[in-house]
């Protein structure tokens, strides 16, 4: 073999510093890339006290290298006019569970609209990450950089908005919408955002657990003609009812002039969306911050913030009543809607979770406070006429005691149904859900009885001398007690002599104690005089609405600082007749005719209490005197609802100009009321019979548009309400 050329040797070493070369680059490169790294790894480990600082920091340029940051740890963002913020937040900071969550930014109490990782909460807030990620989709990570949630977009995003509705948009670079938080709503509804076949609400799984819970609120399938709640994604427990085109059937308040607009699109198909809008009231610039909310509960609501009371003012909820809600209280738990914490065990039964319990989750229910499933020396207690689901029964030929027997022989079976009228009895298997009370007041009905542990023995090593004792100081403190009451009561009736005390309102809310048709009886019984509604006169049929009649005669007198029917001053009970007329009579004082015409006719100032001299909010004051006029309308369909009334008070429904009350003028006339007298003290000109000429107030043939309804004024045309002495009032004038 020859020996290498020249030639090849050079060759050879050219190659082989081209290899060398491009290993150099290869190992400069990377040592680059990791520089950063390096040096913030050796700024960790020189500081003590800023190791968290310098974590996120390494991180932020980690991540930015590729990404667009949004929120690092606890900071936040807010909306252009700081409507809503956005952040990391915990129900519970000793849990770490963190979730990214919109709120109102500008209200005291946390208020959440929607949860982004409501099923996969962080562990740490310092280290949790919102931000866009390569691939343009939304993301949260966690302390470990792992994607514990992200947006379902598969257009590009390269940028965000949070907008003063509360709804998180993210654009395109060409500005495009490709996602947004309203099409993927929590547990809150809020004004532009739309519900349909795929975008519903779903409750929280608790007051501090924003997890998903059981109850959800959404557009019926198959027909998409009306909103229905679910429970479990199964059992429907309310229901709007069909849609007519304007309203829901089983929602007649949409029909109210309200601060919302609603609008359904393509009811009845597939592509069906119902949402609404909000409309300024009262020429408010905006129109307040509202909101429907499914509660975990699994109660519909609506809420309106009021800044003056700087608290949410509840005015509707479905099902009116707690108990209604399937399934609220779990297994074995009891519903009792008076309540303020609807749902508790029966005695020897307690909560099977009671942290849930104590945080309102219900839903795993009751369960034995003993250990053993079933004893045979169970007994049975009686809980009352109850519905419930979930059980089978029964039925026995045999008498309750044979029935207890063969309960107590099997552990599946857990109370039993027993008639005392016909001494029939049912056993009752499984479990019971959803117990609520249906009692009705009648001993012939199906009365559940609960099997329950029996009670321990009582003990029997109890002294007589203490037992003597213990009676003895018992007396004596009952003794005592007496005495004093006595004392106290004999003190306060001697304060009380000779103080006036008759026009006491007494007739509040009696209205529906008793039946529409019995109430005919008694209507000439009770009530107070200037307060009572004129169907309790006539001897018509009586609802609530004489309520509502009573709280405008006591909001009109509040208003007019006065009190509606006054007896003569000192010295004043004698008057005389018209001009040449002689005799002497005793009058009463009238005021809501005259007042209620100064109203409607605008001349609120003439009304209101002249000792605030003019210090109040005139708006209002026009408000708060109009619901007191509709409040005392002849014809009780008019008179609105207390709910109703409290909207219109809260400027959330319109208040419209009411027809004059023309009839309680007439009510009273023969009951010694000369109509309208106003002493000088209140600045307004007196209208008593010792004038010259009668005072005539015109109803015009008024007619009104009524907020909850359209309703026209039943005045005559031709009516003139005369206001004096000699001609009854309420007479048609045929001059």
């Amino acid at each position: 073999m020859s020996p290498p050329t020249f030639t090849s040797r050079f060759m050879s070493l050219i190659v082989l510093l081209f290899l060398l070369t491009l290993l150099l680059f290869g190992f400069v490169t990377k040592l680059e890339s990791n520089q950063p790294q390096f040096e913030l790894s050796l700024k960790i480990s020189l500081s003590k006290n800023g190791g968290a600082e310098t974590e996120i920091t390494r991180r932020s340029k980690k991540l930015e290298t590729r990404t667009k940051v949004i929120i690092n740890g606890k900071s936040t963002i807010t909306s252009e006019k700081r409507t809503f913020v956005m952040g990391f937040f915990a129900t519970n900071e000793a849990e770490s569970k963190w979730y990214l969550s919109i709120r109102y930014a500008s209200i005291p109490t946390p208020t959440y609209v929607w949860v982004a990782n409501r099923e996969n909460p962080t562990t740490n807030a310092t280290f949790s990450t919102l931000l866009i990620t390569e691939s343009g989709t939304l993301a949260i990570l966690d302390s470990q950089n792992s994607v514990v949630w992200q947006s379902t977009n598969t257009e590009k995003a390269t940028n965000f908005s949070l907008l003063e509705t509360g709804n998180l948009v993210l654009f395109s670079s060409k500005g495009s919408l490709v996602w947004q938080s309203f099409d993927y709503p929590t547990d809150t509804w809020l004004p532009g955002m739309n519900l349909t076949a795929d975008r519903y609400l779903t409750s929280w799984k608790s007051l501090f657990d924003p997890s998903p819970g059981f109850y959800s609120l959404k557009i019926k399938p198959r027909d998409f003609n009306e909103i229905e709640a679910v429970y479990n994604s199964t059992n429907v427990y309310w229901s709007t009812g069909n849609w007519t085109g304007t309203s829901f059937v089983n929602v007649p308040e949409m029909t109210i002039r309200y601060i919302y607009k609603f609008h359904f699109v393509d009811p009845y198909l597939p592509t069906a969306s119902f949402g609404y809008t909000e409309v300024p009231t009262d020429n408010a610039p905006s129109p307040p911050l509202t909101r429907f909310h499914l509660d975990p509960s699994g109660q519909l609501k609506q809420y309106t913030w009021s800044p003056q009371a700087e608290n949410w003012n509840m005015f509707w909820s479905q099902p009116e009543d707690k108990c209604k809600v399937y399934g609220l209280c779990g297994d074995f738990g009891f519903c009792k809607s008076s309540l303020l914490r609807p749902c508790m065990c029966f005695d020897r039964f307690r909560p099977v979770d009671v942290s849930c319990w104590n945080s309102g989750d219900y839903s795993r229910g009751c369960t034995r406070e003993s250990k053993d499933l079933c004893n045979e020396n169970d007994k049975f207690e009686e809980v009352g006429v109850m519905g419930f689901s979930g059980a089978i029964t029964l039925t026995f030929s045999l008498n309750r005691r044979d029935c207890e027997m063969a309960c107590l022989g099997n552990c599946s079976c857990i109370g039993l149904y027993h008639n005392a009228r016909t001494d029939r009895c049912k056993n009752v298997y499984g479990t019971l859900f959803n117990l609520r009370n249906l009692t009705t007041g009648s001993t012939y009905e199906d009365v559940l009885y609960l099997r329950v542990p029996r009670g321990g023995t009582v003990k029997k090593n109890i002294s007589t001398t203490m037992v003597l004792v213990a009676s003895i100081v018992g007396s004596i403190a009952v003794l005592v007690i007496t005495v004093v009451l006595f004392l106290i009561l004999h003190n306060k009736r001697k304060k009380r002599k000779g103080v006036d005390e008759d026009a006491k309102v007494s007739d509040f809310g009696l209205a529906k104690l008793i039946g529409r048709d019995f109430s005919r009886v008694l209507a000439t019984m009770r009530g107070t005089w200037g307060y009572v509604a004129p169907e309790w006169i006539s001897g018509l049929a009586i609802t609530a609405k004489a309520d509502v009649y009573s709280y405008g005669m006591t909001l009109l007198e509040l208003f007019g600082g006065r009190r509606n029917v006054e007896a003569p001053a000192a010295g004043g009970g004698k008057a005389s007749g018209g001009a040449g007329g002689g005799g002497e009579y005793e009058d009463k004082w009238f005021f809501p005719p005259w007042a209620a015409h100064q109203i409607i006719e605008g001349n609120v100032a003439a009304v209101v209490d002249k000792r605030l001299g003019g210090a109040y909010n005139t708006e209002e004051a026009a408000r708060v005197a109009l619901v007191a006029i509709w409040c005392i309308q002849d014809d009780e369909e008019m008179r609105p609802t207390m709910g109703t009334v409290v909207k219109m008070l809260e400027g959330v429904v319109e208040v419209t100009i009411p027809p004059p009350p023309r009839l309680i003028q007439a009510l009273v006339s023969g009951e010694s009321y000369r109509g309208v007298q106003i002493d000088s003290a209140y600045g307004v000109s007196s209208t008593g019979g010792g004038c010259s000429g009668d005072k005539r107030v015109s109803t015009g043939g008024s007619h009104s548009q009524s907020s909850f309804g359209n309703i026209s004024s039943p005045i005559n045309e031709n009516v003139n309400v005369i206001v004096d002495n000699k001609k009854p009032v309420g007479e048609t004038d045929q001059s």
